[in-house]
């Protein structure tokens, strides 16, 4: 018994000992509990304010959305408002250009019409000079119709006196002809008389024909001969004389003014010279001749 009541009683101390230590571990709980309380009171007290912090938040939420929607709202207002001013200061701008444009167009027009006044007054000007000068050249006009009908009949009278002249030509032509044939009749006369005088033959008795060579020649040929005493110098001369003065008549000498004695000291030269050619210079011939030429006047 003894050895069992030391073992119990060393299980009593030694659950005493552990009920020791479960109280103590059990104070401790209830201290850890008792702080845990507390801080589940905190923890609760945290968690209320929490919620209220939350609702205030929420609450600021709310009210910081409210706000925006109605700084949006006021924004939104403020942007048209805004924009209808930029659309009005647009608008005011547009204005301002067109009145600017349209004034310097007005300055432009202005400064068009004035240069165009002055054109006018300066076309004015010249019109007024251009008329003038239109009337000083209808009157030129005038002159100028005047003279052209001067003009026209003048040349009408020109081309009547170029045919005049034309024919005054023909005439002249034929005239010359006429000289040259009676001329060329006068030296074959004279010839005739000079070679009639020199051989003491009778020469015919148209000595100087009136008409052309053709004449002359027919009439020298077929007329009858008479001696060259019955021709006188006398009658020679004024035959002569009278084919000069129809020559003068017909105006078919090319220098009026010489006198008949030139003439016929030119046609007796060719005589003389004729005489000569034909070997007639014996003395009787060369006396008979100067006795002629004497006579004659030359």
């Amino acid at each position: 018994f003894v050895y069992t009541d030391a073992a119990v009683q060393q299980g009593y101390e030694e659950l005493e000992r552990q009920l020791k230590e479960v109280f103590k571990e059990r104070s401790n709980i209830l201290r850890q509990l008792s702080k845990t309380s507390k801080e589940l009171e905190g923890i609760k007290v945290n968690l209320q304010s929490l919620k209220n912090d939350e609702a205030s938040a929420k609450s600021d939420v709310q009210k910081l959305l409210e706000l925006g929607q109605k700084q949006r709202e006021e924004m939104k207002s403020l942007q048209e408002a805004f924009q209808k001013q930029l659309n009005e200061a647009a608008e005011k701008a547009e204005k301002q250009q067109a009145t600017v444009i349209f004034l310097n167009s007005k300055t432009i027009f202005f400064s068009q019409n004035k240069s165009l006044k002055n054109k006018l007054l300066s076309g004015n000007k010249l019109c007024g000079i251009h008329a003038e000068e239109s009337k000083k050249i209808q009157a030129q006009l005038k002159e100028f119709r005047y003279g052209k009908k001067d003009l026209i009949f003048k040349a009408q009278q020109l081309t009547d006196l170029e045919q005049k002249l034309a024919i005054a030509k023909d005439k002249l032509e034929k005239a010359a002809l006429d000289k040259e044939s009676q001329l060329k009749a006068l030296k074959e006369t004279v010839q005739l008389c000079l070679s009639s005088v020199l051989h003491n033959q009778p020469p015919g008795t148209n000595i100087i024909p009136s008409k052309p060579t053709e004449k002359l020649t027919s009439q020298v040929t077929n007329d009858s001969k008479v001696p060259f005493q019955s021709l006188s110098c006398k009658t020679i001369k004024v035959e002569l004389r009278r084919i000069l003065n129809s020559l003068k008549d017909q105006d078919e000498f090319e220098d009026n003014s010489k006198p008949i004695s030139d003439v016929t000291n030119v046609t007796f030269k060719s005589w003389k010279t004729a005489t000569f050619l034909a070997g007639e210079q014996n003395s009787v011939s060369a006396v008979k001749w100067n006795l002629f030429s004497r006579k004659v006047g030359l």
